[in-house]
């Protein structure tokens, strides 16, 4: 005879069963859930790294005042030291983070493919590699040797600079860089480049009037710079500062506060002209390696 189970055992016994499934599911949630968290991370765009943590620390301030979100990591990168890397935004989904790079690699304002991997705590997971993007990557080679290519008379320093080897001059590879990305006057000009820093160097200045001679080939046009042209993203239809004030003729009114205009160069056709110092024109910093 089959044994009867009482109402009261059944309705127990149903309760147990629904504690122990709850029990299980909250389990396997909170699990699922510690999972996702391990898994939060954010993209940033290396922007730009220094030695000085003062130099970080002004470019930081400099983007966020043209309302950038922008923070800065230190970093030891083997072999080299220790550096200050400058990142831009901070983006849930990596193509969006590929998409805002793509905007600045289109003005100049990077000279690499530079997008990492954070997790929540801020730490580096990993560097996204150049191939989720439609530009073609460096050959692996260069990339790891890191040797600067000689280009006939220009050396490219790997670092947003190139140097003349036949005039000692380093200049900025970059003619639209971010931080000269719109024209200033004269003053404005030199006091950027007092302020620059790149590569390790702080004495940029504006070129003089003959150091633009050296790198103009007039048979040229847009731009009308000698060949192999070392530079990228140059500006053809604005003109260039140079440090070289022009000075009247005797037959002229002088100022007695000095020269009121200085020589600027188009790039288009590579004429040398003047302009006043109020007048605006864009930069590109220079030094000598002397």
């Amino acid at each position: 005879m089959a044994k009867l189970i009482s109402p009261r055992r059944t309705r127990k016994n149903t309760k147990i069963f629904k504690t122990v499934i709850f029990a299980i599911v909250s389990t396997v949630l909170i699990f699922a859930a510690a999972a996702d968290g391990a898994q939060q991370y954010y993209y940033s765009i290396h922007f730009s790294s220094f030695k000085n943590l003062e130099n970080a620390n002004r470019q930081v301030n400099s983007l966020q005042e043209k309302g950038k979100m922008v923070f800065w990591k230190k970093t030891d990168v083997p072999g080299k030291g220790l550096y200050y890397r400058v990142y831009l935004g901070r983006y849930d989904k990596i193509d969006d983070a590929v998409a805002f790079w793509e905007k600045l690699n289109k003005i100049g304002a990077v000279g690499y493919f530079g997008i990492h991997r954070f997790n929540e705590k801020g730490e580096l997971q990993n560097k996204i590699s150049s191939a989720k993007i439609s530009a073609p990557a460096k050959p692996q080679a260069e990339r790891a040797s890191q040797i600067p290519p000689v280009i006939s008379r220009f050396v490219d320093n790997m670092d947003g600079t190139v140097t003349d080897t036949t005039t000692n001059l380093m200049w900025i590879k970059n003619g639209w860089r971010l931080d000269f990305f719109s024209a200033a006057t004269w003053a404005e000009a030199k006091n950027k480049c007092e302020k620059f820093k790149l590569g390790g160097h702080s004495d940029w200045r504006l070129p003089t009037k003959e150091e633009w001679r050296s790198i103009i080939d007039s048979n040229k046009k847009n731009p009308a710079l000698v060949e192999p042209n070392p530079f990228e993203n140059i500006i053809g239809h604005m003109p260039y500062w140079t440090q070289t004030e022009f000075t009247y003729s005797s037959k002229h009114t002088k100022s007695k506060k000095g020269p009121l205009d200085t020589y600027t160069v188009l790039l288009y056709s590579g004429t040398i002209n003047h302009q006043k110092k109020s007048d605006r024109a864009f930069i590109l910093p220079v030094r000598s390696l002397n």
